[in-house]
């Protein structure tokens, strides 16, 4: 996944969303994300939409963008590493 609207689409598709229902759950206008997607070129969003879309997904601000990995620390893209390897793990930990 590359981009901001790749990434968008593949955890909306994970989690069974389609632009509408995430535009609802995030608490947005309800076609916002169907407008993020259609936009020709790179959507720039703004923070509070960012925000609201990958609170309504489930996931980090790293996992929707790639840029704003480049704003971590070291020391955050380690915990961050941790955290994957826990996802990763979480269907054993919870039995």
């Amino acid at each position: 996944m590359d981009d901001f609207k790749t990434r968008l689409v593949f955890h909306m598709r994970k989690k069974g969303l389609n632009p509408t229902s995430l535009s609802r759950k995030a608490r947005l206008g309800t076609t916002v994300v169907r407008d993020i997607i259609e936009h020709r070129g790179t959507p720039n969003p703004r923070i509070d939409t960012f925000v609201k879309l990958c609170h309504a997904l489930g996931v980090t601000p790293h996992r929707l963008s790639p840029e704003v990995e480049g704003l971590y620390s070291p020391q955050q893209r380690l915990l961050l590493e941790k955290m994957d390897k826990l996802d990763e793990k979480g269907p054993e930990l919870r039995e």
